[in-house]
């Protein structure tokens, strides 16, 4: 029952989290220049639309796959490295405070998926269902003869 609970319980921070990477992406990738002000000051010597272009294809593919499951530490680390940026953004442009509140949350929300050992209803969960049942994840690896022979 306490890892049907975990699983949901990732479950839905993973979709919540997807939700709004995929929302905020599609968004830079729709109307970049609604985005602008956004960009930090120090990297106003960059051109901003290919920047925020590349940031909203990261933040939707980055959200895709969560919404799906796959990779859910790792995209979930990306998530929160991708999200501390905004965060950082919003500090040096002395942006709002309740953008800086919300962007710093959902950060969090990234790490405790990042940390979180049940993948929850994804295809990270089909794809451990699979190792268990094949038994493929369950070998050790071969030991070198040296090691058998005890030198």
């Amino acid at each position: 029952m306490t890892d049907r609970i975990a699983q949901l319980r990732s479950l839905i921070g993973r979709v919540a989290l997807a939700g709004v990477l995929l929302y905020f992406g599609a968004g830079e990738l729709w109307n970049p220049s609604q985005w602008v002000g956004y960009i930090p000051h120090l990297l106003s010597f960059l051109p901003t639309t290919p920047l925020l272009l590349a940031h909203g294809y990261a933040l939707f593919a980055v959200g895709g796959l969560l919404l799906l499951g796959a990779w859910t530490r790792p995209l979930s680390w990306v998530s929160a490295a991708l999200l501390a940026t905004i965060v950082l953004g919003l500090m040096l442009n002395g942006g709002g405070t309740s953008l800086y509140v919300r962007d710093l949350g959902l950060t969090a929300l990234a790490v405790i998926l990042a940390l979180e050992p049940h993948p929850g209803y994804g295809l990270d969960a089909l794809f451990a269902g699979t190792e268990k049942r094949t038994g493929q994840a369950a070998r050790p690896a071969a030991r070198p003869a040296a090691a058998r022979s005890g030198r």
